[in-house]
């Protein structure tokens, strides 16, 4: 998706461990809602629920993570365990 093409990432502030939370883009293309509407990321919604449809979109059309009606479990709950 994004090859030699420059992207470009907007941060919108840090996380507890002071790691920079961004929404990258490629022109307009929002990147990271790319990522959650092919089903390759989770929203995560302790920072945002910016994403809530379009990881809706990809359980609905069981894309990637969501394929063949897998339930996979987010790393942040899998790190709660």
């Amino acid at each position: 998706m994004v090859g030699m093409s420059t992207v470009r990432c907007q941060v919108e502030g840090k996380d507890r461990y002071g790691r920079s939370i961004a929404t990258c883009f490629l022109g307009d293309v929002d990147l990271n809602e790319s990522i959650v509407r092919a089903g390759l990321a989770w929203a995560y919604v302790q920072f945002s629920h910016r994403y809530v449809v379009a990881e809706a979109e990809a359980r609905a059309a069981q894309r990637g993570i969501f394929a063949d009606g897998v339930v996979a479990q987010p790393a942040w709950e899998w790190r709660r365990r």
